[in-house]
């Protein structure tokens, strides 16, 4: 499995969803790792790099930190948005990088392990990639939330149940403890699981919904619906979250599990 955009994607991914969604997730990710002044870090699927500009921020000048990810679009909206920042960005599979053994301090990815298609050997990538004592710290859905819940059940009924299995699989995720269990199997020590959550809080759905799905990979099969029948996907989506209606926004809790680990 793998997360690509197109088109307007990357624009709109970083334009709504990293200041609504991601941003915060960067944000306690980052948190999490406890980056120091002058180490050396990989965000690894780092999308349109939000992780990789906080990262830098932490590191300083005398820090470097690189920013890797298989999506193309994704890596120019990226490179755009780092302007003078001393990133370096990388095209490549997560498992194939070239990248010289022992390279890096921290290992970073948000959101991005549930799409590594060979996770096992993607860990193991990462462990030959970090120094001795190196750390690893990653984040990855804790299941769906009451949002995504209703979000795929109207794909379903408006769309496909194809379509909405498509985006459902994105928050189809391990356990915390088997997360941890694939993490020791491959090397790594003192591996621990943290739960975060955070309370969500965007626009209505007539507003977020379209936004939010223009930004994901099934941007076409929603935008190929005739205009009735995605008023009509939107407004269930509205019903069925009617109980986080807060004044003009949907206020609502979703949560990650971060795992860390240490070479």
């Amino acid at each position: 499995m793998t997360f690509q955009l197109a088109g307007n994607g990357p624009k709109i991914y970083e334009e709504v969803m990293v200041p609504l969604w991601f941003g915060r997730w960067a944000e306690a990710l980052i948190e999490q790792a406890s980056l120091c002044i002058s180490e050396r870090v990989l965000d690894v699927a780092c999308g349109t790099g939000v992780t990789t500009r906080l990262a830098k921020s932490k590191v300083g000048a005398s820090g470097q930190v690189d920013g890797l990810d298989i999506n193309a679009p994704m890596l120019a909206k990226a490179k755009e948005l780092a302007g003078d920042l001393d990133i370096q960005w990388i095209e490549s599979d997560v498992c194939s990088s070239g990248l010289p053994s022992g390279s890096y301090d921290v290992i970073l990815s948000r959101h991005g392990y549930h799409y590594f298609p060979e996770k096992p050997k993607a860990l193991s990538e990462f462990l030959r990639l970090l120094v001795p004592g190196g750390r690893l710290a990653f984040s990855i859905w804790d299941g769906h939330s009451a949002y995504t819940k209703a979000l795929c059940s109207a794909v379903a009924h408006h769309i496909s149940p194809e379509i909405a299995e498509k985006q459902r699989a994105q928050r189809r995720t391990p356990p915390a403890e088997e997360l941890k269990q694939k993490v020791a199997d491959q090397g790594f020590s003192d591996v621990a699981v943290q739960r975060q959550e955070l309370m969500i809080d965007v626009p209505l759905a007539p507003e977020f919904v379209p936004m939010h799905l223009a930004s994901m990979p099934i941007a076409g099969a929603f935008l190929a619906l005739e205009e009735d029948a995605q008023n009509a996907l939107i407004q269930e989506v509205a019903e069925m979250l009617a109980a986080y209606v807060v004044g003009d926004r949907l206020v609502y809790p979703d949560a990650v599990n971060v795992v860390t680990g240490r070479k």
